[in-house]
Order: structure tokens, then sequence, then C-alpha cells
């Protein structure tokens, strides 16, 4: 009965959502695409904190983004443009590094509906797919100004405001999870002297995670609340500016977090603390419409059939009601 089940499944996760000039674009796709873009929105108990509408909406963009990406594969492809061996192995490499095992690595890509083989053809496509879409934004998009990012942040307060952000400075000794207690110890002397002085601690931060000392530094930058490890972040939420939190002990080792810049909810962030993400997002905005001008065209002549009609049908019912 378990294998029947198993078979029934599988069969649901290879069915067809769209298809783009006789190409498939199946369930495990829009389920693995729809995860990663509601992870933000999840709750601590996994509950996604948006409305149904919401839902439809984010799973009907989820489907145009994937007939966008094949879209442009093909057109990758016409052009012989491929993912190298060398290419899909750095970044099959780069991803094992995030986990600690295989096992993990392969038990967190089955939870989004993925198998390692899977995961590695996505990969494959998606670097063809970065390929053709550089190739087609190279030499015709303009640097971003500063003058012109200061405008944009005046001309769009209401951007500009967002949910309490905190600039986190991290130190940390890299430690075994089953690390004698005398080693534990002597980490915690050295962290401990480190949390004494402020200006110690900003020296390690400033050298980097490249540092050759055991007792490694970064500047994260702003977070927003759950976007690190949890019981760091319930540390950080409980720290004042300019100061050095406890030693904490996680699997990874020990830590010191450090609250830089606090930056409140519902008021727009001050320029300075936005200008270079601006810059950065002004730029990106420029690619994306030079992007979607020259899928629009390919789409005109591609042959797209929408299987699953099933949020765009919810979304229509929505705006009629």
């Amino acid at each position: 009965m378990a294998k029947k089940k198993e078979s029934i499944k599988t069969k649901q996760k290879e069915m067809a959502v769209a298809k783009v000039n006789g190409v498939a674009i199946k369930a495990f796709q829009v389920e693995a695409g729809l995860q990663s873009m509601l992870e933000p929105y999840r709750d601590s108990k996994g509950k996604v904190r948006l409305n149904q509408q919401e839902q439809y909406g984010a799973r009907d963009y989820v489907i145009d983004n994937l007939i966008k990406r094949e879209l442009l594969f093909q057109d990758g492809k016409s052009k012989e443009i491929k993912a190298t061996s060398k290419e899909l192995d750095k970044i099959m490499s780069d991803a094992l590094k995030e986990y600690s095992s295989e096992a993990q690595f392969k038990f967190v890509l089955s939870s989004q509906g993925l198998t390692l083989e899977q995961y590695r053809e996505q990969m494959k496509h998606d670097i063809v797919v970065n390929k053709t879409a550089a190739l087609i934004v190279q030499g015709k998009k303009k640097d971003v100004s500063k003058a012109e990012a200061r405008k944009y942040y005046d001309d769009h307060p209401e951007e500009m405001i967002g949910p309490e952000v905190r600039h986190i400075l991290h130190v940390m000794i890299s430690l075994d999870r089953y690390a004698p207690e005398a080693e534990v110890k002597q980490a915690r002397e050295k962290l401990e002297k480190v949390a004494a002085d402020v200006k110690t601690f900003k020296e390690i931060v400033k050298k980097g995670p490249g540092s050759k000392d055991d007792i490694k530094g970064i500047d994260v930058g702003f977070v927003v609340r759950g976007s690190i490890h949890p019981m760091l972040d319930s540390i950080v939420l409980r720290l004042e500016e300019g100061k050095i939190s406890r030693v904490v002990k996680t699997d990874e080792g020990l830590h010191l977090m450090m609250v830089e810049k606090i930056l409140p909810a519902d008021i727009p962030r001050p320029y300075k603390y936005v200008e270079a993400d601006l810059i950065k997002k002004l730029y990106e905005q420029r690619s994306v419409a030079i992007l979607d001008e020259y899928v629009e065209k390919l789409r005109k002549k591609a042959d797209i059939d929408i299987i699953d009609k099933m949020a765009a049908n919810k979304l229509d019912q929505e705006k009629t009601l």
C-alpha cells in the first residue's frame, strides 16, 4: 500500500502545470518555487501568514516566472549556451556546504518536493537561464547615479518604511558540537575578554570571516526578526544599541552579538542606510525591464498552454466579488 501511495505522490509531482513550446513545467517545480517564496511569511509554527487571495497570487506569480525562465532557457539553448560540468559541480559543492551532511541536504530537498537529481537539473537549467539573461542585458543597462537614487528616495517615501531592523556585528569561535568541556571553557574565556572591550570586538569584526585567527568576526548588516539562528535572534532582540551580548552556545560554536544600530518600524529609513541597497535595486530594475521586454517578444512567438488554471481562476473570482 505504501508503494502505491508513493507512486501516486510521484505522479502528482510530475504532472504538467503548463507547457512552453511542448516542454512541461511540472508540479514539483511550482511547489518548490512556492515554498521558497512563502518562507519569509511563515510564523514560528510554520503557518503562512497570508490570506487565500495572496497565496493564490503567489502561486500565479511562480507559474508565470517559471514560464519566463523556460522561454529564456529555450532561447539560450538555441544560441548554444550551456552549463559546464565545472559550474554545476561548484554549485552542488557550495549547496552541500550549507548542511552538515549530504543526507541532511537530501532531506531538505525532499521537503521541497525535490530529489538530488532534480535539483542538479534545476541548477543546470538556472545556469543557462542566467547566462542568457546576462547576454541579453549586456551593454544595455546604465549605472544608477547617487542623484537618481536620492530622487527616487524622496519621491517614494512609502517604500522606505519597513519592519524594525537591527545592524548586527557577530563574533564567534567555531567548535564541534561534541567538543570536550575543557575546550569549550577555554573558548568561552577568550570570548568573555572580547565582550569586555568594544574596541577589540570591532577590530575582530573588521578583519572579517577570512581572518586566520580562531576568533572570527563578520558584519552581518541589517537583519529583520527571525532571519538568523533562533537563539541568537532572541538575544539580539533584547540588546540595546552599542551593547555586546553574553557568550551564547549553539551547535556551531560560541558567539557574541552586538547591535550597532536599530532602525524602528513604520518610519522611513534614513537615506544613508538605504543608499547602497537603493542603487542596487534600481540597477536591477533596469535589468528586469530589459529582460521583460525581450521575454515578451519570445512569449508572442511561443506556444504556451497553462494547464493548471486554479490560481488564475481564483484570482478572477476575487475580482468579481
